[in-house]
């Protein structure tokens, strides 16, 4: 297991306890909603003092070579108004406070490896220079990974494009838990962490990936499982197994056997639905369209509704494309599920399909 103590941003709890870190006086209060918060450590003496003890007694519960420092949406608001920080600027011949945060990431790494381990920090740590010995977590797409390795840095690739599990899995009208863009299993299996802009010994500093799973708006265990599961089988392999390995219609015929042993386990995994053909709504130039349904579980049926009502295992069962006729002052309604039983089943997946209009000039 690796730890992640999050410095200078996202520490408003640490700044609660002890706002004697902070730039400008309290009182403070921890959050209880997900935000990006301008209140971050200062970087004084006393928050360097601090945050040695606090890694201190990290480092005695994890024996972990790695120590996650953070350093994520650490805004400089703060920084750029205090006399303290401006100082240290001055001092340490800084440019701004960008390179004042490369300046806090170097202390606290200086101090760990001191202490024989390493430090491992978000994408941000790239800003204002990167320290010597670190290795970069990029999860603002994958340029800045790009760049770590292009430097001789290790990199996991954690963009959000692909990785954030906390992301929406489907129809968002037919989801229990919402939150960010849509990341379906299809998305996530697509991934493939060593970017080809990369050379191939550039390449080697590509570590691998991780699946991220914030849980800001998950309120139980199986809220997190649900949005875990099955993509966080597609996350293992995409990140154990060679590109040239894998297959999304392998992954399929492997996947029902690996979720009825969740059942066996009684975890709460999302069922797998209709991957692609209902991406989005779309306006067809004729008055006809094709829509072509898939669910990755090949033991799957889908079964759809023409009326906007959500399919039930006795819906209508779809075996082929669908040759829609689009009415000319109206639209269609496909919705559609996979079921394997009356317990196993996805959720809905929804998209209208209406023809365009035209207007006629003189």
């Amino acid at each position: 297991m690796l730890p992640e103590i999050e410095m200078p941003g996202h520490s408003v709890a640490a700044l609660t306890a002890y706002p004697e870190l902070a730039c400008k006086p309290g009182p403070y209060e921890v959050r209880t909603t997900w935000g990006v918060d301008e209140n971050i450590l200062c970087p004084k003496e006393e928050t360097f003092t601090f945050i040695e003890n606090v890694l201190t007694e990290v480092m005695a519960l994890f024996p972990s070579q790695y120590i996650h420092i953070g350093g994520d949406e650490a805004p400089k608001t703060v920084w750029q108004a205090s006399q303290i920080a401006q100082d240290v600027i001055k001092r340490e011949n800084l440019k701004d406070e960008h390179e004042l945060q490369s300046y806090f990431i170097r202390r606290v790494e200086k101090f760990l490896n001191a202490h024989g381990r390493r430090i491992i920090g978000w994408d941000e740590i790239l800003e204002g220079g990167l320290a010597p010995n670190a290795t970069v977590m990029s999860w603002r797409g994958i340029n800045g990974g790009i760049a770590a390795a292009r430097a001789n840095h290790d990199v996991v690739m954690t963009p959000t494009s692909n990785t954030y599990l906390d992301y929406n899995q489907g129809d968002p009208r037919f989801e229990s838990i919402y939150m960010g863009a849509r990341l379906p299993l299809m998305t996530v299996y697509a991934y493939e962490p060593i970017p080809d802009s990369l050379t191939a010994e550039q390449g080697k500093h590509v570590l691998g990936t991780q699946g991220q799973l914030w849980t800001e708006y998950m309120q139980t265990t199986r809220d997190m499982e649900y949005m875990a599961f099955p993509r966080e089988m597609a996350i293992a392999e995409i990140a154990w197994s060679p590109k040239a390995a894998r297959s999304w219609d392998s992954f399929g015929r492997r996947l029902l056997p690996r979720l009825l042993a969740l059942d066996r386990l009684g975890v709460n995994y999302r069922f797998p639905g209709v991957e692609s053909g209902l991406e989005k709504n779309q306006v067809v130039a004729g008055d006809t369209v094709t829509v072509t349904l898939a669910t990755p579980i090949p033991e799957a049926e889908i079964r759809y509704t023409l009326d906007g009502s959500e399919p039930t295992i006795t819906s209508t069962k779809y075996t082929g494309p669908l040759h829609l006729t689009i009415p000319a002052d109206g639209s269609v309604s496909v919705v559609a599920r996979a079921f394997l039983d009356e317990h196993h089943a996805s959720p809905s997946r929804a998209a209208t399909f209406r023809r365009a209009t035209t207007t006629s000039t003189r």
